[in-house]
């Protein structure tokens, strides 16, 4: 270990009380300052600090002290909370109020000062070893030259054997990587995979929280250039240990319609989502940068990008070849149904909220569903838009990002330039109605409906029964095209319904 000290204030960035942070955070950070601890701050946050990143997470190493004992007195101190992270570390995080400090998280770990320099050394990237003493604000520290690797967009390991303390730490270099679009050093790139293909961590990383690994996934995917990190990913053999469910798509050979064999297909829809992206309407970009919920993590894109990746994934068991006149058809019916339960199982083994699992199964459901409304030269139907915009409800703009790349990474030889621009066509004409849909949809709601269900019960002496949910369900429909305009005109069309349907 050959330990460096650089003047933060040679490298041209604000040092720590000099950054733009929420009072209440330095005040907090003011306070550590002056203990008689031996305190530092180390890792992400000094890391995000050099490059100019806004970072939320500040991670402390207390020097002789209880962690605990510190960070009740500053959740007193600052009117925060205080709570143990961690029993067996005595790790302890500190979060101020939410108005006062929104999202930021303290966490301190106690050390010995005699396991210092073992605590550094026991870290897993050199670039999340930086550190500043805070006794020194202007000094770097930096043990393992993670400042040159930093600045040379290298993801190197401190020791690779650290990884195998978490094997979360094989996805965290991906993670890393494509955070701070660095390359991972051969070595270490080297490692990851021997592991993995002797499955040295396979066993370990089963033995990983599911919601610790869908964080750094969600990460991950975040990136606009998360692609070449998730063909990484593939390459070591570490995608198929988080999602075995992909591995059966290795089988599935290219067509008339595919170029790529089946998995690459997959992860070729990553790449065609990110290169495609600038060519959907300003107002979609827009709401699929937006975070899913209330997590800044994922996205919405991210959502709708690992829909593109699992969107096959019900093809392996729906596979069959059959000859017509010498040639060859692949078909795969009932794959959207079938790739959609399959992604159920992987969500909720990797621990999605209730909402994500419901979003990547309707994507992975609804996936053929553009396509299939254009029938030849026919024009799509007022009908048919109204039941997809219905259908699909909310997702509908990650729905049609997931088809965009769709369309351009499906290539076979009986794919023509001509298919390719009047399905973009397809795709952007489908955004803007939708668009319109929303528009429309919306301005309904602020008006009385034309007959509700109390009404139509009234009415029809019908009862709180499937037939009347049916009927109020084509009620609604038949207004959203147009073809009922009046009060008289719904009740006209419900009493002739109920006759049918009776």
């Amino acid at each position: 270990m050959s330990e460096k000290q650089i003047k933060i204030s040679t490298l041209n960035v604000p040092t720590l009380l000099d950054l733009e942070l929420p009072k209440p955070v330095k005040e907090l950070i003011k306070t550590l300052t002056k203990e008689k601890a031996e305190i530092y701050l180390i890792g992400g946050f000094v890391r995000d600090m050099l490059i100019g990143r806004l970072s939320y997470d500040l991670d402390f190493v207390v020097v002789d002290k209880s962690a605990l004992e510190l960070g009740k007195e500053l959740a007193l101190k600052h009117d925060g909370n205080c709570f143990l992270l961690d029993k067996l570390t005595e790790t302890t995080r500190v979060m101020l109020k939410e108005e006062v400090a929104p999202s930021y998280t303290f966490d301190f770990t106690p050390v010995l000062k005699s396991n210092l320099e073992a605590d550094f050394a026991r870290r897993d990237f050199t670039i999340n070893t930086l550190a500043i003493n805070l006794k020194e604000l202007n000094i770097l520290i930096d043990k393992f030259s993670g400042l040159d690797d930093l600045n040379q967009k290298k993801i190197k390991a401190v020791k690779s054997e650290n990884l195998l303390d978490d094997p979360l730490r094989f996805i965290r270099a991906f993670r890393f990587a494509a955070y701070l679009q660095c390359e991972i050093e051969p070595e270490l790139f080297y490692f990851i995979k021997s592991n993995l293909d002797d499955k040295k961590v396979s066993s370990l990383l089963k033995s990983v929280a599911g919601e610790r690994i869908s964080t750094e996934l969600w990460k991950i995917l975040d990136n606009d250039n998360s692609s070449k990190y998730i063909r990484q990913m593939a390459d070591v053999g570490l995608l198929e240990e988080i999602m075995p469910e992909l591995t059966p798509m290795r089988k599935v050979t290219p067509n008339s319609h595919h170029h790529l064999w089946l998995f690459d297909h997959s992860l070729e829809l990553v790449k065609t989502f990110e290169e495609n992206f600038h060519k959907i309407p300003e107002w979609a970009k827009q709401e699929l940068n937006n975070p899913f919920s209330a997590s800044a993590s994922p996205v919405k894109k991210s959502v709708a990008k690992l829909g593109a990746l699992l969107h096959d994934v019900g093809k392996p068991s729906t596979w069959e070849i059959k000859k017509n006149n010498g040639e060859e058809k692949h078909t795969f019916y009932g794959h959207d149904k079938v790739g959609a339960e399959i992604t159920k199982d992987i969500s909720e083994k990797l621990k999605f909220s209730n909402l994500i699992q419901e979003t990547i199964s309707r994507l992975v459901r609804y996936h053929l569903r553009p396509f299939q409304l254009q029938q030849g030269d026919a024009p799509i139907t007022d009908r048919a838009l109204y039941r997809f915009f219905r259908d699909v409800g909310e997702d509908m703009p990650l729905l049609l990002m997931l088809a965009m790349a769709d369309l351009y990474a499906t290539c076979g030889p009986k794919i023509t330039k001509e298919d390719l621009s009047s399905g973009e066509k397809l795709i952007l004409f489908l955004f803007d109605e939708y668009k319109k849909y929303k528009t429309r949809e919306i301005e309904a709601a602020k008006k009385p409906k034309l007959l509700d269900g109390n009404e139509v019960m009234k009415l029809t002496g019908l009862k709180p029964s499937p037939i009347l949910g049916q009927v109020m369900k084509e009620l609604d429909e038949a207004i959203a095209v147009g073809e009922i305009k009046t009060k008289e005109e719904a009740k006209n069309w419900v009493l002739l319904r109920c006759k049918a349907v009776l």
